[in-house]
């Protein structure tokens, strides 16, 4: 035993030993003598200078502490045979570290991977929750899907979606049976602000000719008190919990308008001030697991597109 670690032979002895209870079938499991399991759990005991088993009317019983013992130790073995599985798994795959928007992940992308793995065998992807720019000589991330008004620095890439739009939505029942809210409805709700859209409820409503946040109905709160969300999943929730009003990115909510647990709540929308864009090391630009990747993600953006045309009036030329 060297630095107070057992042998891993002896260590797989006494399991199978303390898991049967019986020397026998322990070293008919792992294919030993039954002297050789016997020895090795003997030497162990030794070692560790605490009896694991007492022989009861030649019934092998784990004592207290072999009990104990042998619950952490199946843990610790469990966890060795996964990591080794897995070691043998990434040797057959290529693994690609993906840094990507919470929201855009939770709501666009993972709800579309099986249709990557489907068509992919040797590529895993690693999604990783980022929203704050990543610099890749920093990082292990081989590439990123991001908000932003222009392609981070010193990262190439390519725009995936540039004229989405902001959508007022709301709970349904907020609507009380109306097909739309007016103006001075919306302003007695409460509104909902999405950390990465501090000026959205202006823009709209300037967007409208309104250039006074307080003129939208005589209950109107003042923006300062409206309700704010440091993810776009949060204002997301919010709003279908029924907690206010929120312009939110179509692109976030699709499923939320389809499934009705969202609905529109006033016809007028405003252009998303954002790009979703996908960059790269410049290093990895011809890498055939990113190229992969890449054909992917952009054909999965003009099937969305096409699927969403009716229903937001989307064109067919976003994607470069």
């Amino acid at each position: 035993m060297r630095l107070g670690v057992p042998s891993l032979s002896a260590l797989q002895a006494f399991e199978a030993s303390a898991r049967h209870q019986n020397f026998a079938q322990a070293a008919q499991e792992l294919a030993l003598t039954h002297g050789a399991v016997c020895k090795r759990v003997g030497e162990l005991e030794k070692h560790l200078g605490v009896a694991l088993f007492e022989r009861v009317k030649q019934r092998l019983v784990l004592t207290p502490a072999g009990a104990e013992y042998a619950k952490r130790i199946r843990v610790h073995l469990d966890q060795i045979r996964r990591d080794t599985l897995d070691v043998v798994q990434q040797g057959r795959e290529t693994a690609l570290e993906i840094a990507v928007g919470v929201t855009f992940a939770a709501q666009w992308l993972i709800p579309r991977l099986d249709d990557f793995y489907a068509n992919t065998r040797d590529v895993r992807l690693h999604i990783l929750g980022r929203d704050q720019p990543v610099f890749f000589e920093d990082s292990a991330f081989d590439a990123a899907i991001y908000f932003s008004t222009r392609l981070w620095p010193g990262m190439p890439g390519t725009a995936l979606i540039t004229d989405d739009s902001l959508v007022l939505v709301a709970a349904p029942r907020l609507l009380e049976g109306r097909a739309s809210l007016s103006l001075e409805q919306i302003g007695a709700l409460s509104w909902i602000c999405p950390r990465d859209l501090p000026r959205v409820w202006d823009d709209w409503l300037a967007s409208l000719g309104v250039h006074d946040a307080s003129a939208v109905g005589q209950d109107v709160k003042p923006l300062r008190s409206a309700q704010r969300y440091d993810m776009f999943i949060m204002a997301i929730n919010a709003a279908a919990a029924g907690l206010g009003i929120a312009l939110l990115p179509r692109v976030l909510i699709e499923r939320e308008l389809a499934s009705g647990t969202l609905v529109q709540a006033h016809p007028h929308t405003l252009a998303n001030p954002q790009t979703i864009y996908f960059s790269y090391p410049a290093q990895r630009r011809d890498w055939a697991p990113l190229r992969q990747f890449d054909a992917w993600l952009h054909q999965a953006v003009e099937t969305y597109r096409a699927d969403s045309a009716d229903r937001s009036g989307f064109s067919r030329s976003t994607c470069s």
